[in-house]
């Protein structure tokens, strides 16, 4: 049976009922972990206390690495927010002109493949922070221009109909309604979209990088470190929770007013 709850105060949660699910899954990766160290060499398959080994090793000697590859994707993200959330918009206000002009634009862009982009990167630019940079941003930029303007067109025709009652200038409705109502998708994408761009960033930094995470897990792999690789692995996925929690209290934070669906 699925009820909404329409607000009203919420009932704090136990540790238990919040993180049972996270430590239910840790307590089967390292079974897995332990299990699969069984059977196979510990070259090619290490066991838990190898893979934390590994990682006391790694937050000993790379920090100034985690936190290169932290500043390179927080730029890339954040400018992807920003252009994305500005062409879709426009694209929303505007759709009949400069939402039908720019569409085949963003198709393309999302067409074209990854590997595709850094090889062309390493064409144009000679600096590599650019090419990190560049490459990232337009693969996450298409993402947040087609949830903001999705979200626009999406918009309830009768709320439209009500503002224009009073008859706002286009500006008026664009900063008053459209803005507001294309920051909800924009948050909400966010979710997903921050998580595909670490990744992003990591592929792109072992291809094409002297430094960072990405170069530091190809370095691990050249030399058969496979306790490494394991590792930079474990800390990537710690990253990734964390980067979700802090989205997700943005987003319980800016968006408390919605009604929340609840399966009982």
């Amino acid at each position: 049976m699925v009820t909404l709850r329409k607000d009203g105060k919420k009932k704090k949660k136990s540790l238990l009922e919040r993180y049972w699910p996270a430590v239910t899954m840790f307590v089967v990766l390292v079974g897995l972990l332990w299990v699969g160290s069984l059977y196979f060499d510990e070259f090619i398959f290490p066991g838990p206390l190898k893979i934390w080994d590994a990682i006391l090793e790694i937050l000993g000697n790379e920090g100034p690495q985690i936190l290169l590859t932290l500043g390179r994707f927080l730029l890339a993200l954040l400018s992807a927010i920003v252009a994305g959330w500005l062409v879709g918009l426009l694209m929303g206000a505007f759709r009949n002109v400069f939402g039908r002009l720019v569409q085949p634009f963003i198709s393309v862009i999302q067409a074209i493949p990854s590997l595709s982009w850094v090889l062309l990167v390493i064409l144009w630019f000679s600096q590599v922070e650019l090419r990190i940079w560049f490459v990232t941003f337009i693969l996450a930029f298409p993402f947040f221009v087609i949830a903001v303007y999705e979200g626009i067109r999406d918009m309830d025709k009768d709320v439209l109909e009500a503002v224009e009652q009073f008859r706002p200038t286009k500006m008026q409705v664009l900063t008053k309604l459209l803005a507001p109502q294309s920051f909800v998708n924009l948050i909400t994408v966010l979710r997903s979209t921050s998580a595909m761009t670490l990744k992003i960033m990591i592929f792109v930094e072992l291809l094409g990088a002297s430094n960072g995470i990405g170069q530091r897990m190809g370095l691990a792999q050249s030399s058969f470190r496979i306790d490494l690789i394991f590792g930079w692995t474990v800390i990537l996925i710690v990253a990734n929770f964390l980067l979700l929690k802090v989205i997700g209290l943005i987003e319980g934070k800016l968006l408390s007013w919605r009604s929340e669906a609840v399966v009982r």
